[in-house]
């Protein structure tokens, strides 16, 4: 069996909903994206005191670097 046929035959299962492997491929970078607008709305609940805000804070820049990275690897490839 050939990788194509096995690829539209697992396409086709019920379980993958008809997405397709770029559908599950791109899934992780989109959560990526996402994952800065969390930390900021978990870093208006904390108050600047609480032992997590640092951590928050460390995770949110480290988030935006990863996210600029993204976008500018993204810029390059579509050029």
């Amino acid at each position: 069996m050939k990788f194509s046929e096995v690829l539209l035959q697992l396409e086709s299962n019920p379980i993958c909903q008809s997405l397709s492997l770029h559908s599950f491929l791109m899934l992780p970078v989109q959560r990526i994206t996402r994952l800065p607008l969390l930390i900021d709305a978990v870093l208006t609940w904390l108050d600047e005191t609480d032992v997590e805000y640092t951590t928050c804070q460390l995770a949110h820049a480290t988030l935006n670097k990863v996210c600029a990275a993204y976008n500018v690897a993204s810029l390059i490839s579509t050029a």
